[in-house]
């Protein structure tokens, strides 16, 4: 499951927990719209990899663009209102972060059998005033007309940080410096508002690891929805 299913997965009521499962479990054939090209974009634009030009450039080119299906032309157009939105919000990187680079697919988690995957957007690092190096991750979630849910940002950003400081105490080398709640931060695209990982965060994910123990243990037992056809 991914980072941004299991804060949804946590904030969400029991019977929405079960379609979350169930949707993990059994992927439905019909084709989804993803937002990959647009956060992309807005990755490379936050890490000075393009200007702001481009980054226009980059939706039009989306938006005018003639496609072979009808539904890569609004796969296309989904990801151009994506980014005219995160241009029309003019959303802010964390007053700290002194170093943006972009991210993508990290390392997966076993959490007691669950394996939680993390494809953080952006990657975001600093130097305290004792020196000391951190790093935090940016995800950003989007969905049009409906703000993000505090509720699931902050488990969003107590996942981020259970997972930073879990795999520097594993000793991989995948992450080899401490993590910073500053630094863990769900970027709401449709309001334009940065929510920082909560003060309770290691809490949390101590809750997050207990709630996906016990996912593993029953996710044989996960039922397909009714009518499913295989």
């Amino acid at each position: 499951m991914s980072a941004n299913r299991l804060s949804d997965y946590m904030a969400a009521s029991e019977q929405a927990r079960r379609t979350i499962l169930r949707s993990c479990k059994f992927r439905p054939r019909a084709r989804v719209i993803q937002h990959s090209e647009a956060k992309e974009s807005i990755a490379a634009f936050l890490s000075s990899e393009i200007d702001a030009e481009t980054l226009e450039t980059r939706a039009e080119i989306m938006r005018s663009g003639l496609r072979a299906t009808d539904f890569e032309n609004e796969v296309a157009e989904n990801n151009a209102d994506y980014i005219d939105r995160f241009r029309e919000q003019q959303l802010q990187l964390p007053g700290g972060a002194q170093e943006v680079k972009k991210a993508g697919r990290m390392t997966s988690l076993d959490l007691d059998g669950f394996t939680l995957s993390f494809s953080p957007d952006l990657l975001l690092k600093r130097v305290n005033r004792r020196n000391v190096p951190k790093i935090g991750v940016a995800f950003f979630r989007y969905s049009r007309n409906k703000p993000l849910a505090d509720e699931v940002a902050c488990w969003q950003g107590a996942i981020s940080m259970g997972y930073l400081t879990t795999k520097l105490h594993q000793g991989t080398g995948d992450v080899d410096m401490d993590s910073e709640r500053a630094l863990c931060v769900a970027f709401d695209v449709w309001t334009g508002r940065t929510h920082e990982a909560p003060s309770n965060a290691v809490y949390r994910f101590k809750e997050v690891r207990a709630v996906c123990a016990g996912i593993a243990e029953r996710w044989d037992q996960i039922q397909p929805p009714p009518g499913a056809v295989f």
